[in-house]
């Protein structure tokens, strides 16, 4: 039987990128950042291209979104288990193939065998344990059964488990007198510390480790190897059949459970953040996706911001968003540092980590399967060149219209606030008048706010501020058309031209 990959539902990956990708849009909405935050701590798994690879179809995303959402409720205690005793099972098979002394490196490949057959066991019980949901659960419960059924399997986990006991059976005593360590066969005295701890009544109980580490290292040292000359003689049997056994599974890992354990970490990964979130407070939720042109987001929020050290114990504000079948484009004004970034991060977010099979930052979400994601943020001149920021802008923004489809999703924040206001409006209202053509949906943020009638099909949202004090930033996104009016106070202030600011500046 033939394992399914738990990641892709057709079981044959499209082309991975490796690596980390150069789109703007990673940037733009720190997608990257947030990768970045994800996947720390699993350099060894190499996860980075699982997330800068958008899933192309609605059955893929819904497969990988199933799986996620069950782990999540269920799963997610024992498979990160599964995937720590799976460490050390590499960590120990790595330990025998670099140990130089043989019987050393037969004993590491015996409990790296041990701890395998173990944990594949437990993981299998704890499948069993629950009515799996998702499909590709289900596939590899099946595949599981069948595996731990083989030949291979239990006559591995026979035979470890019968030359593990043996090896359990070894007892002695060891003296250490001034320079010379003597070695007895078991006097079955009592373990002294376990002696003293019932004595003195401790109320927590030493757990099962007295032990005391001579030597430190991997590498064994010429007083231990000389301890194993001598137990290999008081104990023939046991060490006669290490070399027998480590001949017949020295590659006793199989394939499709290393598969099966690097791709979990996609998703162990990916819900360890989420979670991390849950416990301050904040909301992650599966997206509902569609074919249908829509969206419906209740309370989303910009992930960057709310794990920003600069936000810490901070209310995050959460925003609702709509936009019905019919409706293609949205006009975003308001004043500054009214969270209208924040709030084109934020959708941003929620598109593409829903493209990935990945909860998303917000309480609800209902989204649709788009082909590719664009972004114009603005970006600092480049220097060294003769390209001036308004042409920086006009080529990027050039190649965001010839690359877009109706299928598409455009954002872009602040476009042409290098020039004039008339040739920034001139300017916008041809973008997106392009854009209404093509059928392509985008979010325009602008401090334009005529830009939001150039025509009567556009959505006009509005950065709200509080209606007792117009200067007030309340970071809540609202949907009313815009009017201005603290547009205009708030440029004024921004260029230093307010009356108390023009005093100032000729008194200096």
């Amino acid at each position: 039987m033939l394992y399914h990959s738990i990641l892709f539902h057709n079981n044959s990956p499209t082309s991975i990128k490796q690596g980390h990708s150069t789109s703007d849009f990673f940037h733009d909405i720190h997608i990257h950042t947030i990768i970045q935050d994800i996947v720390k701590n699993n350099d060894e798994y190499d996860l980075f291209p699982l997330f800068y690879n958008k899933l192309s179809t609605i059955d893929a995303i819904k497969y990988r979104t199933a799986i996620m959402e069950e782990i999540d409720c269920l799963l997610l205690e024992p498979l990160e288990t599964f995937s720590r005793d799976m460490r050390k099972v590499r960590k120990y098979a790595d330990y025998s193939k670099s140990s130089n002394e043989k019987y050393q490196q037969y004993k590491w490949l015996l409990d790296a065998a041990y701890i395998y057959c173990f944990a594949v066991k437990e993981l299998h019980s704890s499948l069993s344990a629950i009515h799996l949901q998702s499909l590709g659960l289900r596939r590899f419960y099946k595949w599981l059964t069948y595996y731990i059924s083989t030949t291979d399997f239990t006559m591995l986990d026979k035979d470890t488990l019968a030359l593990r006991k043996e090896f359990d059976q070894i007892q002695y005593s060891m003296f250490i007198e001034e320079d010379n360590i003597l070695i007895y066969p078991d006097d079955n005295e009592n373990d002294y510390c376990q002696s003293l701890s019932r004595a003195f009544k401790q109320e927590v109980e030493l757990a099962g480790d007295s032990s005391l580490q001579l030597f430190a290292g991997v590498q064994l040292s010429e007083a231990e190897k000389e301890l194993q000359t001598i137990l290999r003689k008081h104990f023939p049997k046991p060490f006669g059949k290490l070399k027998p056994y480590y001949s017949k599974y020295a590659h006793f890992i199989n394939d499709s459970i290393m598969n099966f354990d690097h791709e979990l970490q996609f998703y162990i990964a990916c819900l360890q953040y989420f979670r991390t979130l849950k416990h301050q407070g904040l909301r992650y939720c599966y997206p509902e996706i569609s074919n249908q042109k829509e969206l419906h987001i209740i309370a989303g929020y910009d992930l960057s911001l709310a794990t920003s050290e600069l936000h810490v114990d901070k209310k995050v504000i959460g925003n609702d968003f709509t936009l019905n079948p019919n409706e293609r484009l949205c006009v975003l004004t308001g004043p500054n540092q009214g969270g209208k970034t924040t709030f084109a991060r934020s959708l941003g977010q929620i598109l593409y980590l829903s493209s990935i099979g990945c909860p998303v930052p917000s309480k609800q979400a209902k989204v649709f399967l788009f082909d590719k994601l664009f972004t114009h943020f603005p970006s600092k001149e480049e220097t060294g060149t003769n390209a001036g920021k308004l042409i920086d802008e006009l080529t990027r923004l050039e190649n965001i219209l010839d690359n877009a489809t109706c299928d598409s999703v455009i954002i872009l924040n602040e476009l042409f606030s290098s020039t004039t206001t008339r040739d920034a409006y001139a300017m916008g209202k041809k973008t997106l008048r392009k854009l209404m053509r093509k059928n392509t949906m985008c979010l325009y943020v602008t401090h334009l706010f005529e830009l939001a009638a150039v025509h009567d099909d556009i959505v006009s949202l509005v950065a709200a501020t509080n209606t007792c004090d117009l200067s007030q930033r309340t970071f809540k996104i609202t949907r009313r058309a815009a009017d201005g009016l603290l547009h205009n106070s708030t440029m004024v202030e921004k260029y230093g031209l307010t009356l108390s600011q023009i005093k100032e500046r000729i008194q200096t």
